[in-house]
């Protein structure tokens, strides 16, 4: 086979399994690479393969390299290292995918730098967006957005039918296995979107399409023309973006997450609803129940409209003390087992060295539950920053 479609085999696997804009980032990449290196990239990768076949551990070493000349032109040139590190990926993943993986490539090279580059419009922006969009798709995007907190790839392929059951008592569980972290996200839809699924759907035109937003062929509504429309829609709701940021999709997952700082909900809680990996030791302590009340909780905030959030029913009650008994006898076995040493802790934080009363101790292991929240609060902040150099 010739040099030349394999190139074009890798850029066409990328096209049909990535986003867009992957594609035309790692496209884009590549070229950069090549005309630095003044080859094409059919003669750049003929390159590769025969210094990988060459048992010449120099010559299998000189790409990585030339990547690294690369890299550090681009930064004398002025490129930001998050840029800089983008322009590489093309050619790296192409030597991945076909088995010849650069080593021992400089740290400099995949270093990357937190930025600021993401717009997070405030909830009443997300609700004068949602205010003037004159069409149900559009609406519904917004309502499920904020209610999943899903990446756009996972939210962009929805079938009809992995909908839940629309007639179940809201917030309705809405469970699905993530695209890139391959979990369960354990998350709900509001009444509020229930309501607007139930009166999409039946408008939907092209039956053959399984897609919740379908194209006009038999795809579904693509990630770029959902990052417009929502680009759109804040220009005709006057939400001003500010110079050099950017507004997408992700700024729903980054909102949700913020709440939920904000709201002090557990992070592992907040991880499953938006579909992000928790340790498998604490997935025994988090029930369907704690999603629940968490959704509600955020959601009570975030609803778009005056309407309730949900409908009530007779089980709130019931879960809410399901929850609290819970909780106390959860409190009582980790006495029961590390009783000892919570004592030994709350004296070291308070220097007291007779005996500490149960109120003292209580008032202690208080302090102790601020300090683990204030370290949730720093792993939510990484967590609502990740992504910021993702161009998807």
């Amino acid at each position: 086979m010739a040099t030349k479609m394999l190139v074009e085999d890798f850029l066409d696997y990328i096209k049909k399994s990535r986003a867009k804009s992957t594609y035309k980032e790692y496209k884009h990449g590549i070229n950069h690479f090549c005309k630095w290196f003044k080859k094409t990239p059919d003669e750049v990768l003929e390159m590769r393969r025969q210094d990988w076949t060459s048992g010449d551990l120099h010559r299998k070493r000189r790409f990585s390299r030339e990547v690294e000349k690369f890299h550090k032109w681009m930064i004398d040139e002025g490129y930001s290292i998050n840029t800089a590190r983008t322009q590489c990926l093309g050619i790296r993943q192409l030597f991945r995918f076909f088995e010849m993986p650069l080593t021992y490539l400089s740290r400099e090279v995949s270093k990357t730098v937190p930025t600021t580059r993401d717009f997070i419009p405030t909830i009443q922006q997300i609700r004068k967006m949602f205010k003037v969009a004159d069409n149900l798709r559009d609406k519904l995007i917004i309502s499920l957005g904020k209610d999943l907190g899903w990446r756009i790839g996972d939210f962009s392929k929805i079938k009809r039918d992995e909908l839940p059951d629309l007639n179940e008592d809201s917030p309705i569980l809405f469970e699905r296995i993530t695209e890139k972290e391959e979990i369960i996200a354990k998350s709900f839809i509001s009444q509020e979107s229930v309501d607007l699924l139930k009166e999409y759907l039946p408008t939907v035109t092209h039956r053959e399409n399984p897609f919740l937003f379908p194209s006009n062929g038999k795809g579904h509504y693509d990630e770029e023309s959902i990052n417009r429309r929502l680009r759109d829609l804040a220009k005709k709701a006057n939400v001003t973006i500010p110079k050099h940021k950017r507004l997408r999709f992700h700024a729903f997952r980054k909102r949700f997450l913020t709440e939920c700082a904000n709201l002090h909900i557990d992070i592992n809680t907040a991880k499953r609803l938006v579909g992000k990996d928790v340790e498998e030791s604490m997935l025994t302590y988090l029930s369907e129940v704690e999603h629940r009340t968490a959704f509600i909780k955020l959601h009570q905030r975030m609803r778009l409209t005056d309407m309730p959030m949900r409908k009530r029913t007779s089980q709130d009650a019931a879960e809410l003390e399901e929850r609290l008994d819970k909780l106390e006898r959860l409190l009582y076995g980790v006495i029961a087992v590390g009783g000892k040493d919570l004592v030994e802790r709350a004296k070291q934080m308070t220097g007291i060295d007779a005996f500490m009363t149960a109120k003292q101790l209580e008032e202690n292991l208080i302090k102790l539950g601020e300090l683990e929240r204030k370290k949730q609060q720093e792993e939510y902040k990484r967590l609502i920053e990740e992504n910021n150099n993702n161009n998807h």
